[in-house]
């Protein structure tokens, strides 16, 4: 057990400090001011206090009067407790599967109205795994990290959240084109693809490495790598790509041949293509990654607190219910 306010037990004693030397004070102060006018004095009084009963009864009051005072103390030392929010303390230490995927997309002109559905499909495909590393980059005539490798899902889930956000909303300030443009023309796939490649780290280490690859295929510019070219310098890192086109629908039948190059260089890695319209899509890459060969690894060390309050909640209860028992009691 631990407190994470650790300072207040000191505030809750001067507290308690100053309100008892108040009392005395104010006490001691009308006692003295009481004028001998007002003083009654009792003859015999020895007689009255001498008598069996007499002394039951005080007994029973000072006794009543001793348990107010500890039941006050009690109340007094849970509210310190519970103010003071004391936890327990805890070692986690999450696992991890050797695997490391990274989210490719193309956020170019011809991508715009089809960016925030794959993203949405990123989230689906974010949401089946499991202790994987997970990152996202964008790229148009440049890459951009938009994160790292992580496991930090929830972090993963707000970042594609805010991603939407910025892809749909009317106030939009267009954060995604940060550093995507910085190349010759737009939409240089190659150049993206290999870009993603890059991103991998632990390259000493033997890890499951893929790549989910969104575009269309449409270059508009001078590429550094060809897609053919990034293709093969994905597999001979060992790295799987796998194809998400939403240009690969019967409207638009002039992005044939760049769709039938797309599909040849993913399956080329050992990895699949699919149209975005399909429905089959992730849970078929899923199944894929998550069929490779892999072993559990342990995770940094998390200190984990959680706070206990219930024990005190339940004493307090029980005390405050003393007390009006004992309240009742005294007034009889």
């Amino acid at each position: 057990m631990a407190l994470i306010y650790w300072w207040m037990p000191i505030v809750w004693a001067a507290v308690v400090a100053v309100v008892v030397a108040t009392i005395v004070l104010v006490r001691r102060a009308r006692r003295n001011r009481a004028p001998e006018a007002d003083r009654v004095l009792v003859a015999h009084s020895a007689r009255l206090t001498s008598l069996p009963g007499y002394r039951r009864a005080l007994g029973r009051y000072r006794a009543l009067v001793l348990g107010a005072v500890a039941v006050v103390g009690v109340l007094l030392l849970t509210g310190t407790a519970l103010s003071s929010r004391v936890v327990s303390t805890t070692v986690y230490q999450p696992e991890m599967r050797n695997r490391d995927i990274v989210l490719c997309l193309d956020v170019s002109g011809s991508m715009t109205e089809y960016d925030a559905a794959i993203v949405g499909v990123f989230e689906d495909l974010v949401k089946r795994f499991d202790g994987e590393r997970i990152s996202l980059v964008l790229f148009n005539a440049s890459a951009a990290t938009h994160f790292p490798l992580t496991s930090d899902y929830e972090y993963v889930a707000g970042q594609l959240d805010h991603l939407v956000q910025d892809f749909t909303s009317p106030d939009s300030t267009y954060e995604y084109w940060n550093g995507t443009d910085l190349g010759n023309g737009s939409s240089l796939i190659g150049d993206g693809l290999g870009s993603c490649v890059m991103r991998f780290d632990k390259l000493g280490e033997e890890r499951s490495r893929s790549i989910i690859l969104a575009t269309d295929n449409y270059v508009a510019g001078e590429p550094i790598l060809t897609l053919p070219e990034a293709g093969e310098f994905a597999k001979a890192k060992g790295i799987t790509v796998y194809g998400i086109n939403p240009g690969d629908v019967a409207s638009k039948e002039y992005l044939d041949d760049l769709a039938k190059q797309f599909q040849q260089v993913v399956e080329a890695t050992g990895g699949e293509y699919y149209a975005l319209a399909d429905t089959g899509a992730v849970p078929s890459i899923v199944q894929q990654i998550t069929a490779e060969q892999t072993k559990t690894l342990k995770g940094a060390k998390q200190l984990v607190q959680t706070d206990e309050p219930l024990v005190f909640v339940l004493i307090g209860f029980g005390a405050l219910a003393l007390l009006m028992l004992v309240g009742w009691r005294l007034r009889r």
